[in-house]
């Protein structure tokens, strides 16, 4: 950028191009750009793309653009829905970095200056994202511990190796507008994978760290708005779990390029049974992986697909007979044992788990689990005995009765030494005829303790899981998606009769 006058002429080299996307957010576009003015680090041009917005979005741009000369904007004709940050940084931005806020979501006062010079201290990072908090529409902090977004984007850092691994198994969980990223590592392979609609920016995270170091400032430095009706790219709707689904199941590729048996074991040590020097297949390995025990069934069905690729090579599959002792036999037997395509009556593997605490909170080392199958329902009674060491007590008991599927729930009762307990649904969307009713993949029971100092208990849990079907899930979300509406459009009447 260059500033001009008779005599003189002065460049001026900006350090960070901001890009901000706008659609349809007259309500919180406001906070969000003065959330990046006023920022304690100026060193950066603030490019403002607004996506075809119909209500009054662009008209507030336009007053920021009156005060704020500097500022660029960008008005579509019409809504492209995607390739909208790609489209800025291709054509508008000169900063060496590219730092991304969205129109409802809002920054800190040092987020740019912290992450600014952690980069410039750190250069063998290419991106730094920050932890974010979770709001909702009125600002406030979004407390719903069943929400998809609850602490969300509260992650600690790990070395690239150890994302790649992360994401696999655990999937997304960094902020897209929290991250300042290098420009040129940021345009590689053309940004983002246009025809992605969920998870493009979760692909590009995957795609740094088989080559780059990225890095997670611990401080939440952004605020993440929770928007009411799913509004959110990412919110809890039909579309989007499916589409989501889809899209994971293509993700899935970009581990297949890991071809280097040690670097596909920094991200896989789990891998290493099934590699060695002698002979090494990404598809082979690969395929073992997403063919194990509790793997989604998109994953799965890659892996199956991998596997029968390899072993369609003579060579291969001898070589694979070989060395790790897996047949074209084997293949045939993994391919009937999960009923991937819904074509039988709904049968999984399930987990159900009684969690205690003795005051470092719950993890999968304090749990008594018990495997079962559920086709449709399961009526259960779980006994177990739990003893901690001498000198600790369990301080908080939990109970989940599956693990990854959406279900209703109807305990009996719970006893702890012979004493009837009184417990509660932590995640329960609602209650019907004594059912909770859980649309989430981790239901939760909170169960009371009988008295303080226990160091040893002995449980009894009784009662009935049915799993929902897709139908059933159908109707749950659009029924949350029309309450929340409802709830919105007695706020709104509410306020324009205040004003009134």
């Amino acid at each position: 950028m260059i500033y001009s006058d008779v005599n003189i002429s002065i460049e001026i080299i900006v350090k960070i191009s901001v890009v901000l996307t706008s659609y349809n957010s007259e309500r919180f576009i406001e906070k969000s750009i003065d959330s990046i003015l006023n920022q304690t680090y100026t060193n950066y041009e603030l490019i403002i793309v607004d996506d075809c917005s119909t209500d009054l979005s662009w008209e507030k741009i336009c007053k920021y653009k009156e005060k704020y000369p500097h500022i660029i904007t960008v008005r579509h004709e019409y809504n492209w829905g995607s390739g909208i940050v790609a489209d800025a940084v291709e054509n508008y931005a000169v900063g060496e970095y590219i730092a991304i806020n969205h129109c409802d979501d809002v920054w800190e006062k040092e987020k740019l200056q912290k992450q600014v010079e952690f980069i410039e201290k750190n250069p063998e990072y290419v991106a730094v994202f920050t932890n974010a908090v979770a709001i909702d529409e009125y600002g406030k902090i979004y407390d719903s511990k069943e929400g998809f977004y609850h602490n969300r984007f509260n992650v600690s850092n790990r070395t690239r190796h150890e994302w790649l691994n992360h994401f696999f198994y655990q999937g997304n969980c960094l902020c897209h507008p929290s991250v300042l990223i290098r420009k040129d590592v940021y345009s590689e392979n053309n940004f983002f994978h246009k025809e992605l609609r969920q998870i493009p920016d979760f692909v590009k995270w995957i795609q740094l760290c088989k080559k780059y170091e990225i890095y997670v400032l611990p401080e939440p430095l952004m605020k993440f708005r929770v928007r009411l009706g799913n509004k959110n790219s990412s919110g809890l709707r039909v579309d989007t779990q499916i589409r989501s689904t889809v899209e994971l199941y293509l993700m899935l590729d970009e581990y297949k390029e890991i071809t280097e048996r040690d670097e596909f074991l920094k991200v896989f040590p789990e891998a290493k049974k099934y590699c060695n020097r002698q002979y090494f297949s990404t598809e082979y390995v690969l395929g073992r992986i997403c063919t194990e025990k509790n793997m989604p069934v998109y994953t799965r069905l890659y892996g199956l697909q991998l596997l029968y690729k390899v072993l369609s090579n003579p060579e291969d599959a001898e070589m694979i007979k070989e060395q790790y002792g897996y047949t074209a036999r084997m293949f045939q037997q993994d391919t009937g044992e999960e009923d991937i395509f819904g074509i039988l009556p709904k049968r999984s593997k399930q987990v159900r788990s009684i969690y205690y605490d003795t005051g470092n909170g719950y993890n999968i080392e304090k749990a008594f689990t018990e495997q079962y199958d559920l086709i449709n329902s399961d009526i259960f009674e779980m006994k177990c005995v739990i003893e901690v060491p001498r000198g600790k007590n369990i301080v908080a008991l939990r109970f989940d009765p599956a693990e990854g599927i959406m279900v209703k729930v109807e305990l009996e009762d719970i006893e702890i030494n012979n004493e009837y307990v009184q417990f509660k649904a932590i995640n329960a969307l609602e209650i019907q005829d004594r059912e909770e009713i859980f649309i989430d993949l981790d239901p939760i029971y909170e169960i009371n303790l009988p008295q303080e100092n226990l160091s040893n208990v002995n449980i009894k849990v009784r009662g009935k899981i049915t799993r929902l079907g897709d139908e059933e899930v159908s109707s749950y979300i659009r029924s949350i998606v029309k309450k929340e509406n409802c709830v919105e459009q007695k706020r709104q009447r509410f306020l324009l009769f205040r004003r009134k």
